[in-house]
């Protein structure tokens, strides 16, 4: 996993982290939401189902007061129905009353015409005094009614009131919930950003860490390079001025001798062969073969080691030393020269040297040859 897919993974287990996280708080607000709403339902229904039961009572206590009212009627109808025929019998001229005054003689005397006053006041005594006990009894009714129904509508207000506590003391729980919630949540986002941000910090410190190591190492790995370049290089010329070979040192040295009488024929592959512009010597080996240098079909660096043919490598001296700065003995950068093979053993070409150079042990690198590459 590369470091910018650590830094991304630890950035997706964030973001993973706070969608779950609020996912949780979601659910959590929903219950609340939710609790919230029933006990509301509910302080509704059962506000209804209390008025409900008054209405019933009202209704019933209604009815009975009703009930009373007609039976009050009744006995009046059945007081004043008494007192008519207990009338009608009094002056009846038959009847007992009359009976007993003509017996004693006093039918047509003022004491009978007393008697029947009598009889008459009596009468409408009664039904006056039934009357009244019907308007007493309809006026109580009503009042017990009214009383009944002002009752009615007390229980009401009390049940409205009772609710309606309910559900104020119902919404300062919700709101307290709602508002610990949202407090909890924007703790636990921020202490999950916390979490994760010091993870991606501490990634960034480790990746600079590696990065500095790594980049100290190669600076320590091309200082050593450089100075065992610089040492052999010192080591190859003592040895050049002792051999008149400036690489003799790095393997079994130059390979090819001046051959100036070659200039101006041709190689075994055709090309003309031309002095090395650098030294202006022939390589004798020019003779078996040369790679071409121009466009006019010449060339003066040799295809071939004592005839036998170069193999060309994967590899350029750059990459086969692990480093760049490489020169040749003329100070020249070769780092873009290829490095060629022949039976295992690994050249490179020194212009300035007008020679191929064994170089076989040198590098940090085996080169394959792209002859034997499949």
């Amino acid at each position: 996993m590369t470091d910018e897919e650590k830094l991304g993974r630890i950035e997706q287990e964030r973001q993973k982290a706070l969608t779950e996280s609020n996912s949780a708080f979601d659910e959590l607000s929903k219950n609340s939401q939710d609790l919230y709403d029933f006990q509301n339902n509910n302080a509704n229904q059962y506000e209804q189902q209390q008025n409900d039961i008054l209405d019933r009572e009202l209704q019933f206590n209604e009815s009975k007061i009703e009930q009373q009212k007609e039976e009050a009627r009744k006995a009046k109808e059945v007081e004043e129905k008494k007192a008519r025929n207990d009338y009608a019998e009094f002056i009846n001229p038959y009847g007992y009353q009359n009976e007993s005054l003509a017996e004693r003689g006093l039918l047509n005397s003022g004491v009978s015409e007393t008697s029947q006053l009598g009889g008459y006041n009596a009468y409408q005594n009664r039904l006056s005094s039934a009357n009244k006990v019907l308007q007493d009894a309809l006026t109580q009714y009503d009042n017990d009614i009214n009383e009944a129904r002002v009752n009615n509508d007390v229980a009401k207000a009390q049940n409205a009131l009772a609710k309606l506590q309910s559900q104020m003391q119902f919404a300062e729980n919700y709101y307290n919930n709602k508002s610990n919630i949202t407090q909890n949540r924007l703790n636990a986002n921020q202490s999950l950003d916390s979490e994760y941000n010091s993870r991606y910090q501490n990634e960034l410190d480790r990746q600079e860490s590696i990065r500095q190591y790594n980049e100290q190492m190669e600076f320590q790995r091309q200082q050593a390079a450089q100075d065992q370049a610089n040492w052999e290089r010192e080591y190859a010329l003592s040895q050049a001025k002792n051999s008149s070979s400036y690489y003799g040192g790095l393997g079994s040295g130059y390979y090819g001798t001046s051959g100036s009488e070659l200039a101006g024929g041709l190689s075994a592959n055709g090309y003309g062969i031309i002095a090395n512009p650098y030294t202006g010597t022939v390589n004798s080996d020019a003779q078996y073969g040369v790679f071409q240098y121009n466009e006019s079909g010449t060339g003066y660096q040799p295809n071939n080691i004592n005839g036998q043919k170069l193999n060309k490598t994967t590899a350029d001296v750059k990459s086969y030393f692990g480093m760049t700065g490489n020169v040749d003995s003329g100070k020249a950068n070769v780092d873009s020269q290829h490095v060629w093979e022949l039976n295992g053993r690994f050249y490179i070409w020194d212009g300035h040297a007008n020679e191929y150079v064994d170089v076989t042990g040198a590098g940090i690198m085996t080169p394959i040859p792209l002859n034997k590459m499949k």
